[in-house]
């Protein structure tokens, strides 16, 4: 969109995006032939006062929760009304903003409009959500079964500040509600029992979270969960037996001094030869992966073997291990070492950690975000790179798909943040959700605390931005692998004990 394109591509390239936002609506909008707004854009541009002037059907367009916490509750209560044939959920949250208690009122609602409501206010409004929830409410609401109450109390339960509402979540009885809770809401409620001190009751939820969780990570943390709530080995000997290698895994396995049962491979034989195809042509892999994935009928095999023999070379080890990868096998790659080996081994087990969360090391990837390549680098980032290191006539986004200068970017990226974060976990929470986030998350004290006795595994849980909390674990993991490969034995539990920064 920021190129010299025609009208017509600019239409289809929007169309591409899987994720719209204003920025990319307004370059498309500059570009596009058609330069009629529709009402719901022309609506969404204009001011608060502006907008209240304007007919029900446009308020109901464009008018927020958030926005509507500043007006005045009679105010609230019109406009409630006059959007209800337009849009019902809105009129319900300004209702429960309009109401002389509007959290009173909020708890006499269903699951849906209490998780609703929560997720269109405003943090600095949700924190008016400190007050104690009666347990006969609490469990009518967890046994709707609702996946938006249930995102909304897990958020609850991360907000440390509540204290009076989630010291109340601990008078539930765990037996009554078990059967109603998913895998990740019965997590959150053990945490926070574990936080009141309420171990027995948290032990309930976490075996019902393991015995739910649909992937094995999930299962693994909460059986490290239950060990840490019983004190009971017997979790950390299940977890020993994981074909699967995380941070919960490394640690039972140290704590109970036993030999890991998973399988590492570092390496897979190849043809010594380049690549006949492209590979850093995003559209060549796309095709290839896309017609592995599809291959059915009786020649399904013969098909098969061709594709992987397509991505049977030195350069493509990554392809190859998409396609052939084995069951309860962990490939921890270590490609383009020509590319890696510039580096400190310090730093290249930093950077094979990253790539390998970021891209399983395929480097023409391009996520959701437009982050790109093997270090996934995001555009804004590659072009004050380039800017800094004099290269803007010379490197563009599409070099980001060369490993020779992506990884060497996304290095120059990391010397900051090794700089000001030191601790791989930090590094890695900055590299993914940013520096600025992690700066603040550090900044507030309430986490990675010495005199906790749950951290640093409560800390690590308590991330609020999901991404990046699951994908400081797994770089943490890598990089303990990726360190022991070059010969330097780190310790998982060591590790996590030098987090500890309060």
């Amino acid at each position: 969109m920021q190129q010299e394109i025609t009208p017509q591509e600019a239409k289809e390239a929007y169309n591409l995006a899987i994720r719209k936002n204003a920025k990319l609506f307004g370059l498309y909008f500059k570009k596009g032939s058609n330069k009629t707004l529709s009402r719901k854009t022309i609506c969404q541009r204009m001011s608060l006062e502006k907008l209240l002037k304007e007919d029900s059907k446009c308020i109901a367009l464009a008018l927020t929760t958030k926005k509507a916490e500043s007006l005045d509750k009679k105010t609230l209560k019109k406009l409630s009304q006059n959007v209800q044939s337009h849009n019902q959920k809105l009129a319900k949250n300004l209702q429960i903003l309009a109401a002389k208690d509007p959290f009173a009122h909020l708890i006499t609602q269903d699951a849906k409009t209490f998780g609703d409501f929560y997720f269109a206010i405003s943090p600095s409004y949700r924190n008016r959500l400190d007050f104690a929830i009666s347990k006969e409410t609490l469990t009518r609401l967890l046994k709707e079964q609702n996946a938006t109450f249930n995102r909304a109390l897990k958020s609850l339960i991360m907000h440390t500040n509540l204290d009076n509402f989630n010291r109340s979540l601990t008078a539930l009885n765990s037996e009554e509600i078990l059967s109603a809770l998913d895998a990740e809401s019965a997590f959150y409620l053990g945490l926070n029992a574990m936080r009141y001190q309420k171990n027995q009751q948290a032990l309930n939820f976490f075996l019902h979270s393991q015995r739910t969780a649909k992937h094995t990570f999930n299962k693994n943390r909460a059986n490290f969960w239950a060990y840490l709530a019983s004190g009971d080995k017997k979790y950390l000997q299940i977890l020993s037996d994981s074909k699967m290698v995380d941070v919960y895994v490394l640690a039972s396995l140290e704590i109970i001094q036993a030999e890991p049962k998973f399988t590492l491979l570092y390496d897979v034989p190849t043809q010594q030869k380049n690549a006949s195809w492209n590979f850093k042509n995003p559209f060549e892999w796309e095709r290839i992966r896309d017609s592995f994935k599809s291959i059915k009928g009786k020649d399904a095999n013969s098909r098969r073997r061709q594709l992987l023999a397509k991505v049977d070379s030195e350069e493509t080890k990554a392809h190859y291990i998409w396609l052939a990868r084995q069951k309860d096998t962990e490939y921890f790659l270590m490609p383009y070492k020509e590319v890696f080996s510039r580096f400190p081994q310090d730093k290249q087990a930093l950077l094979y950690a990253l790539a390998r969360q970021e891209s399983l090391f395929i480097p023409t990837a391009i996520s959701t975000s437009y982050a790109l390549g093997l270090m996934q680098l995001m555009p804004f980032n590659v072009k004050a790179i380039a800017k800094e290191l004099k290269e803007e006539d010379k490197v563009g986004y599409f070099d980001m798909f060369d490993p020779a200068v992506n990884v060497p970017y996304a290095e120059y990226f990391t010397r900051p943040l090794v700089r000001e974060f030191n601790h791989p976990l930090f590094i890695a929470y900055a590299y993914n959700g940013g520096p600025g986030f992690t700066r603040r998350l550090l900044g507030k004290n309430h986490l990675f605390k010495k005199n906790n006795p749950l951290d640093p595994w409560f800390s690590m849980e308590m991330i609020p931005y999901e991404e990046s909390r699951v994908y400081g674990k797994k770089v943490l993991a890598n990089y303990v692998i990726y360190q022991k490969k070059f010969g330097k034995e780190i310790k998982m539990l060591d590790l996590l004990q030098q987090s500890l920064v309060y």
